[in-house]
C-alpha cells in the first residue's frame, strides 16, 4: 500500500520542546536566587530536574519541593517569581520550527491526510496545538494521557482516519516513547534526530526506526522511498 497519511509526535518533532523546558526551568532558578534564595544557579537547577525527574512533568510543586531539597525556607515571593518566570519563557519558546508549517502545508496540498499522536495530560496537549497555531491543520488528533505512547494510540487514530498501518507514516523525536509502540503497531516509524535525545541509538530491535532524518522537510523523501517500495513488489 501507498503512503496515504503522515502521523506526528508533537515535542521536539513540531517544535523545540527540550529548547523551551530547558530554559523555562533555568530563568525559573535564575528568578528564585533574584528573588533571594542564597544558592547558586547549578546546584539549584540540577535539583529541580531530579525533582522532575522523580515526581513527572504534571507535578504542581516542583518549586516547592526543590526548595525543600535544598534546605531553602519556602516563601510565597520566590514561588510566585518562578512560576512567572517559567510560565513566561515557556510560552515566549513555544513557536513550530521554520519548516513546521510549510511541510505540513505542502503534505495537504499534495492530499495526504496528517494527523497528531501524542502524550500527557489532554488539554495541555492541545494547548500546545492552539498556541502553536497548528489546531486546524489536522484531520485527526489523538492524545494519550499517560507518558508515552502506546500502540492503543496508534490504532485509535487508524480509526479515525479509516487507514491501515502499512499506508501511515509516523515522525517522532522518541525511540522508546514514541518509535517503539509505533513500531508494534506496524506503521512506517521515522525518527526524527531532535531534541534531548537526538544522539540516543536504539536499545533493541523495536526502538529501531524503519528512516531517520534530520528535519521535517524530508518526510518526501521517506514517503517516495516507501512508494517505490510498493511498485518493486
Amino acid at each position: 500500500m501507498k503512503v496515504k497519511c503522515v502521523l506526528f509526535g508533537l515535542n521536539d518533532t513540531l517544535y523545540d520542546a527540550s529548547l523551551q523546558v530547558y530554559m523555562a526551568r533555568i530563568n525559573a532558578v535564575r528568578a528564585m536566587l533574584e528573588a533571594g534564595i542564597p544558592l547558586d544557579i547549578e546546584s539549584t537547577y540540577s535539583t529541580l530536574k531530579s525533582v522532575v525527574a522523580e515526581y513527572g512533568d504534571n507535578f504542581e510543586k516542583h518549586f516547592d519541593v526543590t526548595l525543600q531539597k535544598l534546605g531553602v525556607k519556602r516563601t510565597d515571593r520566590v514561588i510566585a517569581a518562578a512560576i512567572a518566570a517559567y510560565h513566561d519563557t515557556k510560552f515566549a519558546f513555544l513557536k513550530p520550527f521554520p519548516e513546521t508549517i510549510p511541510t505540513l502545508l505542502d503534505l495537504r496540498d499534495q492530499k495526504y491526510k496528517i494527523g497528531v499522536v501524542s502524550y500527557g495530560r489532554p488539554v495541555k496537549e492541545w494547548e500546545k496545538l492552539v498556541r502553536l497555531g497548528l489546531q486546524h491543520l489536522f484531520y485527526n488528533v489523538t492524545i494519550n494521557n499517560g507518558d508515552k505512547l502506546v500502540p492503543e494510540s496508534f490504532e485509535e487514530a487508524l480509526r479515525s482516519l479509516d487507514l491501515d498501518a502499512k499506508e501511515t507514516v509516523f515522525v517522532g523525536a522518541k525511540l522508546e516513547k514514541e518509535i517503539k509502540p509505533a513500531n508494534e503497531t506496524g506503521v512506517v516509524s521515522v525518527r526524527i534526530r531532535r531534541g534531548e535525545f537526538r544522539t540516543e541509538e536504539p536499545s533493541s530491535s523495536s526502538t529501531i526506526p524503519r528512516f531517520e532524518i534530520n528535519k521535517l522537510s524530508e518526510i518526501f523523501y521517506v514517503i517516495k522511498q516507501v512508494d517505490k517500495k510498493v511498485d518493486e513488489e
